[in-house]
C-alpha cells in the first residue's frame, strides 16, 4: 500500500520534473550547441547572400524593361534586415564570451545568443523558400514619361538654344497644337528635337513624350510598331493596321501626349497610326522635323520654324573647339577660316571636317583638304546640299586606307537610323574579305574595333547611348552620301543594291542585281524573291528581318558563285533550296531566329567547306539537328558558332570530332544543349557561352553530363 502511495506521489513529481526540465534542457542546448549553430547560421547567411546577389544582378540587367514586384521589394527589405542582424550576431560572438572580470562563462548570455541564432536559421530558411518567386519577381515597367536622348556635345551653338526657346514658347501656346521645324539636311533639326525631348519643362507637362524617327521609307505599320514599343503595348503581326490603331488609341485615351516626329518626308496621318488629333481641348502636341516646308503644310502645322545655318562666329567657335590648339598657328588659322566658310554654317559639315582635322599640325594637309573641299560636287547627288556632300566626300577621301573606306561604305547596307551591332558588322567585314584573311577572328574583332573608332573620330559614324554601347549608328545625311557613292546608276564605288527598311513590293531590275557587289533587303517586308537572279559579282546578301518571306525558290542561288556572306535571320522560311549547295565560297551563314526552319539540305555544311561563321537558332527537327551537329564537326575553318545541339549526345560528338574546338580556334561560340528557343536573347550578351538546360525526364542528381563538364573544362 505504501509503495502504491509512493508511486502515486512520485509519478506526478516526475511529470512535473519533465515539464520543468524540457525548457531548461532546451536553453542549455542553446548554449551547448552555439558553436555548431553559429556555423550553420553563417553558412545559411552565405547562401542567402548568393541568392540575393543573383536577384539583384537580374534586376539591374533588366532595369530598362522590367521592375521588381512589390513581393520582391518586401523580400529584399527583409533580407537587408536579416543581414544587419547577422552582423550584430558576429559582433556579439566576439564580445559576449565572459562574465564581468572574465571569471566565469556567461551562461545566460550564451543561452540568449544561442536562442537568437536558432531562430535566425529558421527565418533564413523561410526567406530562401520565398526567394523562388514562383510567379516571378520582375514585371514590365510602366512606360516612362520621357525616354531621354543622348545629349548634344559641348560645342552646341547658341542658335540651337534660341530655336529650342521658340519651340517651347509655342508649346506653351494653346493655339499651336502642331509645330513644324524645317531646314536642310545636317543643319541641326534633330539636335533641337533632342534638346526639346530632354527639356525639364516638358516632363511635368505631359503624360507621354513619344519620339519616333520616321525617315524616308517608313510605313504606317513601322511607325505603329515604334509607338507600341514605347507605350509597352504588345502587337501581333496578324493584326491589321486598323486594329493596331484602335489599340494605340485606347492606350492614349485621356492621356496628354507630346509626339516628336523626326525626319518626316511625307504626310503621316496620325489617325491611321492611332493618335487622337492634337488640339486645344486635349492638350496634346505634335512637333515634327523635316527637310521640306511642304511637309509641314501637308501635316497641318500651326507654325513653322526654320533652322538656319550657324553664323560665321558660331561656326568658327564650334570648329576651333573641335580641332583644338592647332588653330593657334597663323598659317592654319587662315586655312581654318576658309574651310569653315566652305561648310556654309552647317553643324554636321563642321563636325565632320573638324573631326578629320583634329590635332592635325601639318599645314600641307590643311591646304590639300581645302583644295579638295573646293572641287566641284559630284553630279549625281541631288538631294544633298552641294556643300554638305562635298564636305562629307572629302572626309571620306581622307580615310587613309582602302580598308577603312570599304568598311565605312558597308555600313550603308543597314536601314536608316539603325543601331548597328559592332560584332555582327565586323564579322561581315571579315567574312567578305575586307579585313585580311590572315587575321584570326579575335584579331579581326580587334582590328574592326580600331576601324570603327577611326570612323567615329572622323564623325562618319556615331556612338549610340550607353544602353547600346556595343552598337554604332550612321547619320541619315551621311548614309545618303554612301548610297549615292555606291549607286548602281553612277556611283564611284562598288555597286550596292539597298532596299533596307523600305516597304515596297516592286523588285529591282535585273541589271541592278547583275551589277551589285552587295545587296541588302534588311527589314524590307519582302515576300518573294526572283527565280534565279544573275549576280556574278555579289559578295554579301543580307535578307534578315523579312518576317513574311516564307519560300526561297530552288534555283535562287544558282548564279551567285562568289557569295561570301548570307544572312537569312528572322525570316519565316521552312527550308533552304538545294541551290545553296553551289555557294562554294560562302564563309558566313546566319540563320538566327528562323522559327519555322525544320531542316537543312543533307550534306550542305560539308559542301560549304569554307564556312568560318555559322549561326542557327530555331526549331530544327531531331534528325536534322543530329546531321548538322555531325557536319559541323567536319568544318576545319570554323571560328564562330551559334547552335542549339538539343541533345547531349549530339554535343558530345561535336566535342570529340571538331578540330577547331580541340585546337581552340573556335574562339567565339554560343552553344546550347536542351534549351528552349526563348533563351536566345540571354545568350547574345556573351562572347563565349554554353547554356545547358535539363530537359524533361532528366535528373540533376547525378551531376552534369560528361560532355558539359568537358566543355566547361
Amino acid at each position: 500500500m505504501a509503495d502504491q502511495v509512493a508511486t502515486a506521489c512520485i509519478q506526478p513529481v516526475c511529470e512535473i520534473g519533465k515539464c520543468l526540465w524540457a525548457p531548461i534542457a532546451r536553453r542549455i542546448n542553446y548554449a551547448r550547441k552555439l558553436p555548431l549553430n553559429k556555423q550553420a547560421l553563417f553558412e545559411k547567411a552565405s547562401e542567402l547572400e548568393i541568392r540575393r546577389n543573383d536577384i539583384v544582378v537580374e534586376i539591374n540587367r533588366m532595369i530598362m524593361q522590367k521592375t521588381p514586384t512589390e513581393e520582391c521589394d518586401a523580400w529584399r527589405k527583409k533580407v537587408a534586415e536579416m543581414e544587419n542582424n547577422i552582423e550584430t550576431i558576429r559582433q556579439e560572438c566576439n564580445v559576449k564570451k565572459k562574465c564581468v572580470g572574465g571569471l566565469c562563462p556567461n551562461i545566460f548570455a550564451r543561452i540568449e545568443l544561442g536562442k537568437r541564432v536558432v531562430n535566425m536559421i529558421d527565418d533564413i530558411g523561410v526567406l530562401l523558400v520565398k526567394s523562388k518567386f514562383e510567379r516571378g519577381f520582375l514585371i514590365d515597367s510602366p512606360p516612362a514619361i520621357v525616354e531621354k536622348k543622348p545629349g548634344p556635345d559641348s560645342t552646341l551653338s547658341t542658335s540651337a538654344y534660341n530655336t529650342l526657346g521658340m519651340v517651347l514658347d509655342k508649346i506653351q501656346d494653346e493655339s499651336t497644337p502642331k509645330i513644324g521645324i524645317w531646314g536642310m539636311g545636317g543643319v541641326g533639326k534633330t539636335t533641337v528635337l533632342q534638346l526639346l525631348n530632354n527639356a525639364p519643362e516638358i516632363e511635368g507637362k505631359f503624360d507621354h513624350v513619344i519620339w519616333v524617327t520616321v525617315s524616308k521609307s517608313q510605313s504606317i505599320r513601322m511607325v505603329q510598331e515604334r509607338v507600341a514599343q514605347r507605350l509597352k503595348i504588345e502587337i501581333h503581326g496578324s493584326e491589321s493596321n486598323e486594329t493596331v490603331a484602335n489599340r494605340l488609341l485606347h492606350g492614349l485615351d485621356r492621356k496628354k501626349y507630346l509626339l516628336l516626329l523626326d525626319d518626316v518626308w511625307e504626310m503621316v496621318d496620325l489617325a491611321h497610326v492611332g493618335f487622337p488629333y492634337p488640339n486645344k481641348d486635349n492638350g496634346c502636341k505634335l512637333v515634327l522635323t523635316t527637310r521640306n516646308w511642304k511637309v509641314c503644310q501637308k501635316m497641318g502645322t500651326s507654325t513653322e520654324i526654320e533652322v538656319k545655318g550657324l553664323s560665321k562666329e558660331e561656326a568658327m567657335k564650334m570648329f576651333n573647339t573641335n580641332v583644338e590648339d592647332v588653330v593657334r598657328d597663323p598659317a592654319i588659322k587662315e586655312l581654318a577660316e576658309s574651310i569653315v566658310e566652305e561648310c556654309d554654317g552647317l553643324p554636321l559639315a563642321l563636325k565632320v571636317v573638324s573631326g578629320a582635322l583634329r590635332k592635325e599640325e601639318n599645314v600641307s594637309v590643311w591646304k590639300d583638304f581645302l583644295r579638295e573641299l573646293r572641287s566641284p560636287a559630284t553630279s549625281f547627288i541631288d538631294e544633298l546640299h552641294e556643300n554638305v556632300f562635298n564636305v562629307l566626300k572629302v572626309s571620306y577621301d581622307q580615310l587613309n586606307t582602302p580598308e577603312k573606306k570599304k568598311c565605312f561604305l558597308f555600313c550603308g547596307l543597314y536601314p536608316e537610323d539603325s543601331k548597328i551591332k559592332k560584332p555582327e558588322l565586323i564579322d561581315y567585314w571579315k567574312a567578305e574579305g575586307i579585313l585580311s584573311r590572315k587575321l584570326t577572328l579575335e584579331e579581326a574583332r580587334d582590328k574592326g574595333e580600331a576601324i570603327l573608332k577611326a570612323l567615329i573620330d572622323a564623325s562618319l559614324l556615331e556612338k549610340c547611348d550607353e544602353r547600346y554601347d556595343n552598337h554604332v549608328k550612321m547619320h541619315d545625311v551621311v548614309r545618303d552620301l554612301v548610297l549615292a557613292m555606291t549607286s548602281p546608276e553612277g556611283g564611284e564605288e562598288s555597286a550596292h543594291l539597298v532596299r533596307a527598311g523600305i516597304s515596297s513590293e516592286k523588285m529591282p531590275e535585273e541589271v541592278e542585281w547583275k551589277k551589285a557587289t552587295r545587296i541588302s533587303f534588311m527589314d524590307h517586308d519582302l515576300r518573294n524573291l526572283p527565280e534565279s537572279p544573275d549576280c556574278p559579282e555579289l559578295l554579301t546578301l543580307l535578307l534578315q528581318g523579312n518576317k513574311n518571306l516564307e519560300v526561297i525558290l530552288e534555283t535562287f542561288f544558282d548564279n551567285m558563285p562568289n557569295l561570301r556572306v548570307l544572312d537569312l535571320s528572322r525570316t519565316d522560311i521552312k527550308s533552304l533550296p538545294t541551290s545553296i549547295l553551289k555557294l562554294y565560297n560562302l564563309r558566313e551563314l546566319v540563320l538566327l531566329g528562323c522559327k519555322n526552319l525544320e531542316a537543312l539540305p543533307v550534306g550542305m555544311i560539308c559542301r560549304l567547306s569554307q564556312i568560318e561563321v555559322f549561326k542557327l537558332t530555331g526549331r530544327l527537327n531531331n534528325e536534322s539537328t543530329y546531321i548538322v551537329a555531325k557536319e559541323l564537326s567536319d568544318l576545319s575553318s570554323l571560328s564562330s558558332l551559334e547552335f542549339d545541339f538539343r541533345r547531349v549526345d549530339n554535343f558530345q560528338y561535336f566535342l570529340q570530332h571538331s578540330r577547331p574546338w580541340k585546337q581552340r580556334t573556335l574562339t567565339v561560340f554560343r552553344l546550347a544543349v536542351g534549351r528552349d528557343f526563348e533563351m536566345e536573347w540571354r545568350m547574345e550578351e556573351y562572347k563565349r557561352c554554353l547554356c545547358y538546360q535539363v530537359s524533361g525526364g532528366e535528373e540533376m542528381g547525378s551531376g552534369l553530363p560528361s560532355a558539359i563538364e568537358d566543355a566547361l573544362n
